[in-house]
């Protein structure tokens, strides 16, 4: 008798973090053959070993200085998900406020973002806010966006329903167009969570005294390109947790589409 059963390997395989991680080995031993192969010096391309032991060799530093990118990136990427959110519901309730701030909303992605930095230093000084600030910037755009476009994706057949059975503008969104509109709101935040640590490495780049940033421009001015390596490579795996955590987040507060892809 046939056995319908998968091998375990082949399990493993269907499994997307199986996938992704195999991704990221044969990129990892391609970049080693690279450098082995044509014999490139450290200081143009550095292996990923000696990236690696960069790392170990400074652990206590980058730990610092990724600790103070981390608080930047988390508290600029809070910012933009509630004022978002706020001026997305506030865009939806009014088709005044909506044509007054839409437009602004797409002329500021087009400011680029290394002219519009310098500034917010300068208006609040060389700290941590002043970098939170970029963070937020960079990230309140596909919040922003994303959410609006949520909101004006609902069926209005819907809202009507609601409406003859007594319910509240504000029953409306919290029963109907905020559950609706959720996934458009986890897809801006994955967008936002992608672009914030390098919105707080910009600010950092251009002014300040401590973060990943500031690691960065020390390792480049010294020549030192495996720490420079290093410090992406840490840059790198921050943006994907956060991804991945807004992810998670979205696994477990939409069980409703959980279903319908199992279905």
């Amino acid at each position: 008798m046939k056995s319908h059963a998968s091998p375990a390997g082949v399990r493993l395989w269907q499994r997307p973090t199986a996938r992704w991680l195999l991704s990221l080995l044969l990129f990892v031993l391609l970049w080693q053959a690279i450098v082995s192969i044509f014999g490139i010096p450290g200081y143009l391309l550095p292996s990923p070993v000696a990236t690696v032991e960069a790392i170990a060799d400074d652990a206590t530093l980058l730990a610092r200085h990724a600790s103070a990118t981390i608080v930047e990136t988390l508290a600029g990427l809070g910012i933009a998900l509630g004022l978002g959110i706020a001026v997305a519901l506030a865009m939806h309730r009014s088709r005044t406020l909506r044509d007054l701030v839409y437009p602004h909303l797409v002329l500021s992605q087009a400011v680029p973002l290394i002219a519009i930095a310098p500034m917010i230093l300068i208006w609040f000084g060389l700290g941590a806010l002043s970098k939170i600030l970029v963070v937020a910037f960079v990230c309140f755009f596909p919040v922003t966006v994303n959410t609006y476009e949520g909101f004006r994706a609902v069926d209005p057949a819907y809202a009507e329903l609601l409406e003859t059975f007594g319910a509240r503008w504000i029953d409306r969104y919290r029963h109907l167009y905020l559950p609706a509109t959720l996934p458009g709101i986890l897809a801006g935040a994955k967008i936002a969570a992608t672009y914030s640590v390098l919105g707080a490495i910009v600010g950092e780049w251009l002014g300040g005294s401590v973060g990943l940033g500031v690691y960065m421009t020390r390792a480049q001015q010294s020549f030192r390109t495996d720490r420079l390596f290093g410090a992406i490579l840490i840059v790198m795996l921050l943006s994907f947790a956060l991804f991945k955590a807004v992810d998670a987040a979205g696994f477990v507060l939409t069980p409703w589409l959980r279903r319908r892809h199992r279905a």
